[in-house]
């Protein structure tokens, strides 16, 4: 019989434990799979418990959720946002159906003029896999940004958002994705004109969406006597940067992402 060397044995041994500590470290969960599994948990139980107890559990958990998120997400520093963030979820269980935001918090500017959610882009990825918006979980951020049903589940005010321009606002740094966009809200197809600025920024693994009321003149080019419904948001978008207050919105634009890039 062939002797086996201790070096052999103990390159073996060597061998069995780097794979073993390979198997082990793939199937730690990392800390977004693990809210997301708690917060998938906890909708089952929800959903299994008696109807007369569903509105007191899902306040629970609700609030669990929502700790969770705080620690996850981790501290927000954006410029005139000192009030404390509190956590998106309002409820571990949807809504008739209908797809809330990403899971994030929320903050209101000091002024109450601008409104913060803060997200990451793990959660992001996974509020577009389960979105009606025609995204997948492998798209880029960019991708994610450009699409209108981001907004209308975030703004979370059962209406649509509808994209009419484009602003060109400046990243910085170089990195950073960055999208500004002039979004108008209707519950019955394309409204007017926008009335709202919303900017999305993804530094580093952080996400920023903001949104305010913003007050837009109306084209008379694009009026709903001048063209059709379904054109009026690329008539829109053409004719807008030779408005007089074109320059004022792309300010604007950029004075938010500049509140919250670091």
């Amino acid at each position: 019989m062939k002797r086996i060397s201790r070096l052999k044995i103990g390159v073996g041994a060597v061998v069995l434990v780097t794979v073993i500590a390979a198997v082990g470290a793939k199937v730690i969960a990392s800390p977004t799979d693990s809210y997301l599994a708690y917060r998938k948990k906890v909708a089952a139980e929800v959903s299994a418990a008696r109807m007369e107890d569903q509105a007191d559990l899902d306040k629970k958990y609700a609030a669990e959720v929502n700790a969770r998120l705080v620690k996850l997400v981790g501290t927000v520093k954006a410029k005139g946002f000192s009030g404390k963030a509190g956590g998106t979820v309002q409820s571990v269980v949807a809504d008739d159906g209908m797809t809330p935001g990403p899971d994030g918090l929320f903050l209101k500017s000091d002024d109450g003029k601008v409104k913060l959610v803060v997200t990451t882009v793990p959660l992001l990825k996974a509020w577009a896999k389960t979105a009606d918006a025609g995204l997948k979980p492998t798209d880029d951020v960019a991708v994610i940004f450009n699409n209108e049903t981001l907004y209308t589940d975030v703004f979370s005010d059962d209406a649509a958002a509808f994209r009419f321009a484009e602003l060109p606002v400046k990243r910085k740094p170089g990195d950073a994705v960055v999208k500004a966009l002039l979004l108008g809200e209707s519950q019955d197809g394309v409204p007017e004109g926008p009335n709202t600025l919303a900017v999305a920024v993804r530094q580093g693994e952080r996400v920023y969406v903001l949104w305010r009321d913003v007050t837009v003149p109306g084209i008379a080019a694009c009026s709903a006597g001048r063209v059709a419904e379904e054109q009026r948001q690329d008539c829109f978008a053409k004719h807008l940067p030779a408005q007089k207050g074109y320059p004022q919105l792309v300010s604007e634009g950029q004075a938010m992402v500049d509140d919250v890039v670091q």
